[in-house]
């Protein structure tokens, strides 16, 4: 088949208009092409409905399929594998107009999305209190050593870290305040079970610096500079014990 029939095939799949094919099918209204791209669409619905299990309990299963629908129409998928298709799903919702009074609900997209990403990250090592340990006290400060590949920090207005964690793990889901303060979460994987917690701004402010490319000293001042009084070296110890750091170890 030609490059220009698998332009006409996917614009018949989005718009359900098989009449460009007519010669390539038994008819413009063929079932075979109907059963087909509903098999597509459903496919496509599960996929993001598995990525995004969240947002999906949130709004209901049919909102949420001409929310997938929607994306799918916009953001077909490039390559064979539907493991991690969606990446734009939280812009797309952010942008959905029947979504616009969920203010909260692209940053519960990218909460899942965190997750997910982070359970598909690389297995690389995370930085160890015993490689710490061996480092002489200038070469620790001056050391870069960037976040951990799997290392995925989401901040919103409003309190979506508790809203998304009621809403993907808890049976009964807890009602939360949408004017009570605004989070910070960190969602990573330093060994093989994807963990997640939120971060004070204290905690944000030192993974920031790091994400950007601080030493761990110059990560220290910039807290010092926002916080004064704070200690970084909790900080540092605490995050550290957790995994979040890249490591050397082979």
């Amino acid at each position: 088949m030609s490059d220009r029939f698998h332009d006409v095939f996917a614009a018949a799949l989005k718009t359900g208009d098989a009449g460009a094919l007519s010669n390539r099918l038994s008819g413009p209204d063929s079932p075979g092409f109907s059963v087909y791209r509903n098999n597509v669409v459903s496919s496509i619905i599960t996929t993001l409905g598995d990525a995004y299990p969240a947002v999906k309990r949130l709004v209901g299963d049919r909102f949420f399929a001409n929310m997938a629908k929607a994306y799918w129409e916009d953001h077909p998928p490039t390559t064979r594998s539907l493991t991690l298709y969606g990446e734009r799903f939280a812009d797309h919702v952010a942008a959905w107009k029947p979504a616009e009074n969920l203010t909260y609900l692209a940053d519960i997209a990218r909460l899942d999305r965190a997750w997910l990403d982070a359970h598909h990250a690389e297995d690389a090592p995370a930085l160890t209190v015993k490689s710490v340990q061996a480092m002489a006290p200038e070469a620790l400060g001056a050391y870069r050593p960037g976040l951990h590949p799997s290392a995925r920090v989401i901040t919103s207005d409003q309190p979506v870290y508790t809203i998304w964690r009621t809403n993907r793990e808890d049976e009964t889901v807890e009602k939360i305040r949408l004017d009570t303060a605004r989070e910070t979460a960190l969602v990573h994987r330093p060994k093989g079970d994807v963990k997640h917690r939120t971060l004070t701004p204290v905690e944000a402010l030192f993974l920031d610096a790091i994400a950007k490319g601080a030493s761990f000293d110059g990560a220290s001042g910039v807290v010092a500079n926002s916080f004064p009084g704070a200690d970084p070296a909790p900080v540092f110890i605490s995050l550290l014990t957790e995994g979040v750091f890249r490591g050397t170890e082979k």
